[in-house]
């Protein structure tokens, strides 16, 4: 037996956001209905380097593959020519522990990310939902969006990002979407405003949104909350909304609700359900049209495995497939 490698390029052409929003639909699904087991993501700081790692381990019943992530987060790597995350992924079988497949997960991780907000905004936003913000407009932001352009009849789009230029390059990426008016906007508060669906994928250590700027019916996934420190909403916000986490033990540690909880201004009571709960029908999701609803997203290794086990299966029936023999049976 050997070992199947996949390259970023090879999986880019194996897997979309269609797919992806499949998949992470259907392992919600299976985490609601307790078919996972995940242990908590584990970190790595290295604060030296302006980074850390995270280790993400996981099963899925059901899967091929049982596997790990390895990814980093290096906040100053635009500097250094490289990407600020990058990931690998190890499929093995549970069965037996062989190392079915080492892939390239950068990429993977992008579209996970961005289906989970396309899934949660699925059962979390009002249908009608046309206008969508997105604060933020790096790698995630394009994710993000595509998977609401799946679910979402979108008609508008705002976009504000911390360097003009930046968010100039994102609108000329979108600009010839049909029927779907895509423009700058100056502050975030012109950006949210009137907006159906805010999307946040920042790294800020401080409230980006106001409760006074957003209105009644909102949904709001947040996503650029991914460590101890971080928090793009204004405590306010979380108050008012009826929330729902991807992972109670990690958004307690660094979600958008970690500042809050550390603070006193939110209780873990206050959580209404983790995301499984919702997709699998063991709890509502939006049950009244003026309510504020949030998605608060940390990003789970059974994501990984499941879009792991995809890109897998896809692989296999690849001519020209690159194998490497690793384990000795001698």
């Amino acid at each position: 037996m050997k070992t199947l490698i996949l390259d970023a390029a090879t999986i880019k052409k194996l897997v979309g956001i269609k797919e992806a929003l499949k998949a992470i639909e259907d392992v919600f699904r299976l985490l609601g209905e307790g078919k996972t087991r995940m242990p908590p993501k584990l970190y790595l700081p290295l604060p030296e380097f302006d980074g850390d790692f995270r280790a993400m381990p996981a099963y899925v019943e059901g899967l091929k593959g049982c596997g790990i992530k390895w990814v980093n987060v290096h906040s100053q790597n635009k500097k250094r020519t490289f990407p600020t995350v990058m990931a690998i992924i190890i499929l093995s079988n549970p069965s037996n522990g062989f190392p079915l497949c080492i892939m390239e997960a950068t990429y993977l991780t992008a579209l996970r990310t961005g289906a989970a907000g396309g899934v949660a905004a699925k059962f979390l936003a009002r249908p009608d939902s046309r206008k969508v913000a997105l604060v933020g407009c790096g790698v995630q932001a394009r994710t993000q969006f595509q998977a609401l352009m799946e679910v979402f009849d979108i008609r508008e789009v705002k976009v504000w990002g911390i360097k003009d230029k930046e968010t100039r390059e994102f609108i000329g990426e979108f600009k010839g979407l049909k029927k779907v008016d895509i423009k700058l906007s100056p502050t975030v508060e012109a950006c949210v405003k009137d907006s159906d669906i805010i999307v946040t994928t920042t790294p800020s250590r401080k409230p980006l949104v106001r409760l006074k700027w957003i209105r009644e019916g909102v949904h709001i996934n947040a996503i650029g909350a991914d460590a101890e420190g971080k928090q793009e909403l204004d405590s306010r916000v979380l108050k008012k909304a009826k929330i729902i986490v991807d992972d109670i033990k990690q958004a307690s540690h660094s979600g958008e609700i970690n500042v809050p909880l550390s603070r006193g201004e939110l209780s873990k009571k206050e959580i209404y359900a983790d995301i499984g709960e919702v997709v699998c029908g063991k709890k509502k999701g939006r049950s009244k049209k003026g309510e504020i609803t949030i998605f608060d997203s940390t990003g789970l290794a059974i994501q990984d495995i499941a879009m792991a086990n995809l890109v897998y299966s896809k692989g296999l029936k690849l001519k020209g497939a690159r194998y490497v023999n690793f384990v000795s049976f001698k």
